[in-house]
């Protein structure tokens, strides 16, 4: 593979990143522009027939990884990078759950805990997913130096992990009925995931300096992507009782930069909540499936940015000058795709113009 971060500048990306995590700005909003490669460039490989080496094979992820990087536009402050993925569940799954692929981007695990008072999560490091997840990201660091940075892979933790260990029910039932073994599993399982990203980062960290990850935001140190969505089901006293804490504070305070991710209207109750954490830099908004675009919520975008925390939203690329004609420029990241290099060049141009 050539190297990838030749085709950004990279050091002015970095200086824009580190002015965002301190809710200041360089020169221009932080944009992150993908956008499909105007000259295609064909890749030949075989797609397994089997979905389960789809997910896991490290010869076919090395090979969709240069597939995406040399036929995609990275342009603004988008950093060339890839990560290793088994979906969401992985985490639980290296604590005794199976996976299950339903296609080459969705991952499921079913539910493998009878009895919350007798569920002692452990990370077993002979565990089949976390040896698989540990090889894909071997692979990749193995190629990347230089190249294109590593990602760390997704953590779902805390209640999302419970939840999917248990069951939604069964886990909505226990707060009520065993809310001392709840807040035992919510903490035993963040020591877990603080220890899974101490092993990813001192993997990474070998072959780049700083991380990325499907947030795509660029920190100097450890970052990762604090997510609960479990908790949106919650009501503001459930989740302050027993998420906020182990969920938000303890973990983001074990990070040098960190951002949560809010998906959805049911979610946003635990806003000014989150907003009082001092030590997490910031938010990702998600209207979540089927809601109104990211143009009409900017009176949460503003609530985030006037609180003094960074912001992160995706949108379409037509409601770009939209939103910065709306939004305070500082602490705010937009990220999007574009339909062809053409479109991506012109966006940016376009957000070159718009500055405060």
């Amino acid at each position: 593979m050539r190297s990838y971060l030749d085709d950004v500048d990279f050091e002015a990306i970095k200086g824009r990143f580190e002015a965002f995590w301190n809710g200041e700005i360089v020169d221009r909003p932080l944009i992150h522009i993908e956008a499909p490669r105007g000259k295609r460039v064909k890749i030949d490989y075989r797609t397994p027939e089997d979905m389960i080496e789809r997910w896991t094979s490290c010869d076919h992820i090395l090979q969709k990884a240069e597939s995406y990087l040399e036929n995609t536009v990275f342009l603004g402050d988008a950093i060339p990078w890839y990560w290793p993925n088994l979906g969401p569940n992985s985490m639980t799954a290296f604590l005794g759950g199976t996976l299950t692929f339903l296609d080459e981007s969705t991952s499921w695990l079913f539910p493998f805990v009878d009895d919350i008072s007798t569920y002692e999560p452990k990370l077993d490091e002979s565990n089949y997913w976390w040896r698989t997840m540990n090889d894909l990201l071997d692979s990749l660091c193995e190629v990347a130096k230089g190249r294109f940075l590593v990602g760390i892979p997704d953590i779902h933790y805390g209640g999302d992990s419970l939840a999917a260990a248990i069951g939604t029910t069964k886990l909505i039932r226990g707060i009520y009925h065993q809310p001392d073994e709840v807040k035992r599993l919510v903490g035993e399982i963040n020591d877990i995931c603080l220890k899974v990203f101490d092993l990813y980062y001192g993997k990474i960290s070998r072959i780049q300096a700083g991380c990325i990850t499907w947030i795509p935001a660029y920190s100097k140190g450890k970052y990762f992507a604090l997510q609960d969505d479990f908790t949106g089901f919650l009501s503001v006293r459930a989740f302050r009782d027993f998420f906020l804490e182990e969920d938000v504070v303890h973990i983001s305070k074990n990070l040098d930069n960190s951002i949560f991710h809010l998906d959805g209207p049911m979610a946003l109750g635990n806003l000014d909540s989150l907003l009082q954490v001092e030590s997490l830099n910031g938010i990702q908004w998600v209207p979540g499936a089927g809601a109104e675009p990211m143009s009409k919520w900017i009176e949460v975008c503003d609530k985030v940015l006037n609180a003094g925390k960074c912001l992160q939203i995706s949108c379409a690329p037509s409601e770009v000058r939209f939103l910065l004609t709306k939004l305070r420029h500082r602490g705010l990241f937009i990220s999007t795709y574009c339909g062809s290099e053409r479109e991506a060049i012109n966006l940016l141009k376009m957000v070159e113009r718009n500055r405060e």
